[in-house]
């Protein structure tokens, strides 16, 4: 029988699931979508594995980087705070 998780904060049952994460950076909000987490039943926290979350800070980060490098090129875009949605 499978060991039966539980959540830190409230004691719920951690199972399974997949969860948003929203990066707010300087001029561009990020949201990646269907992340893989355990995520409560109870209180509803999102717990990611380390390698996926090293997975999801890369993609993030070269997400930045390319809006920037486009913003750069496109210099008639305005300069203004910019959203980027991913689903994963």
């Amino acid at each position: 029988m499978p060991k039966i998780r539980r959540c830190p904060e409230c004691n719920g049952i951690v199972k399974p699931g997949k969860t948003e994460l929203v990066y707010e950076l300087e001029k561009i909000s990020i949201t990646v979508k269907n992340v893989p987490a355990n995520i409560c039943t109870k209180c509803n926290r999102s717990f990611i594995d380390g390698h996926i979350a090293e997975d999801v800070n890369r993609l993030v980060n070269r997400v930045t980087e390319d809006v920037n490098s486009f913003s750069k090129t496109h210099p008639q875009i305005e300069e203004r705070h910019r959203e980027v949605a991913i689903a994963v």
